[in-house]
């Protein structure tokens, strides 16, 4: 149910400049699950509320003298034009206006200690998907008129229990018919992504498995040929398989795991939903989350290598824990969906 048909009194110009970012491959630092939160979250609004008009490509300006000034002046002189009621953008990419309301999208990977607040007067509002981040916000900025929103994730509708034969399927194309551990961790000199391996070492070593552990990152492009050196002097080398989230279908690789390991940042949280929709047991550590209630729901361990390990062969030894861990996981799911995010996103973009 949509029960804000109540705040649409008249029809309203939108401008989404977030979109135009993702079309154009312009990520602007957002991650992958930003960019699918975004483009959903929009995709139904639209679909919901089509008597307002949505222009999500106003920037694509390729002809006359207006197509070669910088985009910040093009940007602004597109907005004097359109004279949108709402632009949505992302953090730090457009100067406020008086003439519309301006909601900016906090990407997770954002300084927050390098906003400014005279930026941000009221009625322009900072989105985020996080808690913990608005939180990380207000800390920083010491600004109580700050105006901070939390529009909640939801996990992808694409992903469900997977059946015995999608299992078989999957298992044979990407860990030779093993079972594996689905690692989502970026690659870098810095990353500790070398944590990782160290842990899933400790597990062989203890369990004497045919287990294999599928990794799902980028890799930093100046880190690829010293990451293939360090890969082939690695013990374990034929069990591990890096995986393009770009390229491969990882929401369907997910409900196939015997286990999710969620090493990196994600404010989202949709990789941790993810995985409690397919009913997979989760380990991730507790510093990062987007929602502190989920805290019951998974094994926490932040991403070093004794600590992990441990949790990887809690995992495999106790039965009873990942029934535990997946039934908590079954009730948490309940709290999210794309009907309450897209309520949510309209109350703040329509409440004028």
């Amino acid at each position: 149910m949509f029960p804000l048909r109540s705040y649409l009194c008249h029809s309203m110009r939108i401008v989404v400049d977030t979109l135009s970012e993702i079309s154009n491959n312009n990520r602007d630092g957002l991650t992958l699950n930003e960019i699918y939160f975004l483009d959903k979250s929009f995709q139904l609004l639209m679909a919901r509320y089509p008597e307002h008009e949505w222009i999500t490509d106003a920037f694509d300006v390729t002809k006359g003298a207006i197509s070669l000034l910088p985009l910040g002046i093009k940007k602004r002189m597109v907005l004097e034009r359109l004279k949108p009621d709402v632009f949505v953008t992302a953090i730090g990419a457009n100067r406020p206006s008086s003439s519309f309301k301006q909601i900016v999208f906090l990407r997770e990977n954002f300084d927050v200690s390098k906003i400014d607040t005279s930026r941000f007067p009221s009625p322009s509002i900072i989105i985020t998907t996080s808690t913990q981040l608005k939180n990380q916000i207000h800390n920083a900025t010491k600004s109580s008129s700050l105006n901070v929103q939390v529009v909640p994730p939801a996990p992808a509708e694409d992903v469900s229990l997977a059946d015995w034969s999608e299992k078989l399927a999957v298992k044979e194309k990407y860990s030779d018919g093993r079972e594996f551990f689905l690692c989502f961790k970026s690659i870098s000199r810095s990353s500790q992504w070398e944590e990782i391996l160290k842990a899933f070492s400790i597990f062989k070593k203890w369990q004497q498995s045919s287990f294999k552990l599928l990794l799902v990152g980028y890799v930093a492009p100046d880190f690829r040929n010293e990451l293939e050196g360090k890969l082939a002097s690695y013990k374990y080398r034929t069990d591990v398989t890096l995986l393009d989230p770009a390229v491969e279908d990882i929401n369907r690789i997910l409900p196939t795991a015997f286990g999710i390991i969620c090493a990196d940042k994600d404010y989202t949280g949709i990789n941790m939903l993810n995985a409690f929709q397919a009913e997979v047991p989760v380990i991730s550590s507790p510093n990062d989350l987007f929602d502190e209630e989920l805290s019951g729901a998974f094994l926490p361990a932040i991403p070093l290598a004794d600590e992990l390990s441990r949790q990887l062969i809690n995992l495999y030894r106790d039965e009873r824990l990942r029934d535990t861990l997946i039934e908590k996981g079954r009730e948490k799911i309940k709290q999210f969906s794309w009907v309450q995010t897209v309520n949510r996103w309209a109350e703040l973009l329509f409440d004028v």
